[in-house]
């Protein structure tokens, strides 16, 4: 019985890890791409699945109030109760500023959460985010709240999207995403 409860308390000492893996685990299939075609804009991008990683690539266009390009999860959701940080391992050859999106909504005008990552080294790159300076944003900007542990109860869907208002080609590439 003491064995019994040992293990049980050393379960329960070590934290979780929710790994989403694009290369080892060819995770990308579950994931797709939201341009700002839904509303008008003109933005072109697409996501292509490679042998260790996912590459997603395009053109932001700002004609037509567009500007945006974003890899999303398709459906599953995680609670993120249990985790502290994000991590994600990259590379990218552009300055662009990408962002990690967490919306525990479908719908595109409700709140949701994101973080600013991005580096120009053309070098595969590690980014630890902590979940608790996630802001929140409308489709009017910053609201001014972070995400709170009560708020991470929900579950979230998650995105890499590329907002930054500026007009020309991108590219990154996603080896995987780590909640830890």
């Amino acid at each position: 019985m003491k064995t019994f409860f040992l293990i049980l308390m050393m379960t329960n000492m070590t934290s979780s890890i929710h790994k989403i893996d694009f290369g080892k685990n060819m995770n990308g299939q579950e994931w797709v791409i939201v341009n700002d075609g839904v509303m008008g804009g003109r933005s072109e991008s697409n996501a292509q699945i490679l042998d260790k990683s996912i590459l997603f690539k395009g053109e932001i266009s700002l004609r037509n109030n567009g500007g945006f390009a974003s890899l999303r999860n398709r459906g599953s959701k995680i609670d993120l109760s249990e985790f502290k940080t994000v991590k994600i391992r990259f590379k990218t050859n552009t300055d662009r500023k990408f962002s990690f999106r967490l919306s525990a909504s479908d719908r595109f005008y409700r709140p949701f959460f994101k973080h600013h990552f991005g580096a120009s080294s053309g070098k595969w790159e590690i980014v630890n985010l902590p979940l608790l300076s996630f802001e929140q944003h409308n489709l009017n900007g910053k609201t001014g709240k972070k995400l709170t542990k009560q708020d991470m109860k929900d579950d979230f869907r998650m995105g890499i999207i590329l907002y930054d208002k500026q007009q020309g080609p991108f590219e990154i590439e996603i080896d995987y995403i780590e909640f830890k």
